[in-house]
């Protein structure tokens, strides 16, 4: 049995995938995560007869998404997966977008844009959206309109909240539609969680971590 945790958004997301089935629970509109997460984990497993020994993994969404967020939800997943000797499987927010986005859609080339600020994205670049497992095809990174890597081949779909900064287009960019895809999805999380840990991707407590794009991209430019 695998808990599911996402804390990227405004919405605390939880899910059980248990006997063949994926149980959801959401809470609030408000990001106070860490106020809410713990009991309603609880509240989640005594709903189905469950207990935190029962678990078997953990899955979280990675990001990007809140820096505050990220932290709540990183730091409960590690203090049970310590507690509990239990592997982790961190699953990247822009691969759920993009899983999200495309089989609304119906397509396979998606460009995931996640507002960052001002004119700036998260993004990143998949095919094979409607499959478990997107394949990543360039990011993630932090984009513009002006500094999209050069991946013009097929029609791109955008996703993501950031989708309406690339909407009249971007340099050397026509990109075909927005698909109405803001918010990740806790059933998909917990099915590319449970495909990632049978692919032999689960990591330890230690090893798991958020993922910051700023950081891998944010460089001094040289003069």
């Amino acid at each position: 049995m695998i808990l599911g945790i996402d804390t990227t958004g405004k919405k605390l997301k939880l899910g059980l995938a248990l006997d063949n089935a994926i149980k959801l629970r959401e809470v609030s509109d408000q990001p106070k995560h860490a106020q809410h997460i713990l009991p309603e984990i609880l509240t989640l497993l005594e709903e189905h007869q469950k207990s935190l020994e029962d678990l078997s993994a953990l899955a979280f969404s990675q990001g990007p998404g809140s820096f505050t967020g990220l932290r709540i939800g990183l730091g409960v997943v590690q203090g049970l997966a310590y507690g509990l000797n239990l592997p982790v499987i961190p699953v990247p927010t822009m691969s759920v977008l993009a899983s999200v986005g495309g089989s609304l859609a119906g397509v396979d080339d998606v460009f995931v844009a996640v507002f960052a600020r001002e004119d700036e994205v998260y993004g990143a670049f998949y095919r094979g959206a409607q499959k478990r497992l997107p394949n990543l095809v360039e990011g993630p990174g932090v984009y513009t309109a002006k500094n999209l890597p050069a991946i013009t081949e097929g029609k791109w779909f955008l996703v993501g909240d950031g989708a309406y900064l690339f909407e009249k287009g971007a340099e050397g960019y026509q990109f075909h539609q927005t698909v109405v895809s803001e918010e990740t999805d806790m059933q998909v999380l917990l099915q590319m969680a449970e495909a990632l840990l049978n692919a032999g991707h689960a990591v330890s407590a230690l090893e798991a971590g958020p993922l910051y794009v700023r950081e891998m991209v944010a460089r001094p430019q040289e003069k």
